[in-house]
């Protein structure tokens, strides 16, 4: 059979081009998204001075190495009741992240899910309001996501912070002070490969919520909830109780090299402290989200690379019979 130069180029460019085909359609993705609403925080038992509090936000995202260069990060600091320099709700957000050459661009405080489709990474938090600054009650979110379906990589990430430092007098007749905290919920975190062979990429997605009370420098209780009322740590003399919507955890971390791997839904949460003693007190509440995804080069699987070899070598011996001529 005699194949002219045309008809083996297109013949070559086809089969090398089955191998990556599969790869040209396919999305990595991950999505983490992490709500918290009325939450309230209450000492019984004390009489406490003004607290001082500092906030802080930030939020980063990029795509196949290249960063938003623009700040995501804020910061305000306060005396309750006293005056301070975090606005009107909402109360602090750095500048939403959107990772440069995207497809979906994210707006100021946009907590909408774009989904599988095209090349992005970006990522924006707030706190919306904030009891110490009499709005009520504190509520804040934050959501990470990116997809890829022709480049190698991309992350997005998210952190709020909220410490508050008070001054308590705890009436010592009536067995110690008690410390209460709690809020409500809503996660979804999730990380899938679609429409790519197994273990040609990787998402990953992640959460997480912890709340630290510390006294002097020593931390009295810690709290990261998994759905499971488990304290991480009590200090002696006191007693921790936690209440957690049960089997949805807040701290969690997905990945996957295919099918969804997802942890979503909504729940109540609360920690009881009891048996605190006079003194200055720090509380730390903290919510992260983040994702990464990566694929990896595939090499031509290997009946492609005979297959291509052979019509090489073919387009080569064409050319020695047409010069023997």
């Amino acid at each position: 059979m005699k194949l002219s130069k045309n008809k083996l180029g297109v013949l070559v460019a086809a089969a090398l081009g089955l191998g990556v085909a599969g790869q040209a359609s396919a999305d990595v993705y991950g999505l983490s998204t992490l709500a918290v609403d009325n939450l309230a925080v209450v000492f019984t038992g004390s009489l406490n001075s003004a607290p001082t509090f500092t906030f802080n936000t930030n939020q980063d995202a990029s795509l196949n190495g290249v960063v938003d260069i623009s700040n995501g990060a804020a910061t305000c600091a306060g005396i309750f009741g006293l005056g301070n320099d975090c606005g009107v709700a909402p109360r602090l957000s750095g500048t939403v992240q959107n990772a440069p050459g995207g497809s979906e661009a994210r707006g100021e405080n946009d907590y909408q899910v774009f989904g599988l489709g095209g090349n992005y990474s970006n990522a924006e938090a707030a706190i919306i309001t904030a009891a110490l600054l009499g709005d009520g009650l504190t509520s804040t979110n934050a959501i990470s996501e990116s997809n890829i379906s022709s480049v190698n990589q991309a992350q997005a990430n998210t952190s709020v912070g909220s410490n508050t430092f008070l001054s308590l007098n705890f009436d010592l007749a009536q067995d110690g002070g008690a410390f209460n905290i709690s809020f409500s919920a809503v996660i979804d975190v999730l990380s899938q490969a679609t429409g790519i062979d197994i273990n040609a990429a990787l998402a990953q997605a992640n959460s997480g919520l912890t709340v630290v009370l510390t006294k002097a420098g020593e931390t009295l209780a810690s709290w990261a909830p998994t759905g499971t009322n488990n304290v991480t740590s009590c200090g002696a003399g006191l007693v921790c109780t936690a209440t957690e919507t049960a089997g949805l955890s807040l701290n969690n971390s997905t990945s996957s090299f295919g099918p969804a791997n997802q942890e979503a839904g909504s729940g109540r949460y609360s920690l009881d402290v009891e048996g605190l003693t006079s003194g200055l007190y720090t509380l730390a509440l903290a919510t992260t989200t983040s994702t990464d995804l990566r694929r990896f080069p595939m090499p031509v699987p290997g009946t492609l690379f005979l297959m291509g070899a052979g019509l090489l070598a073919a387009a080569r011996a064409v050319r020695r019979n047409k010069s023997a001529v």
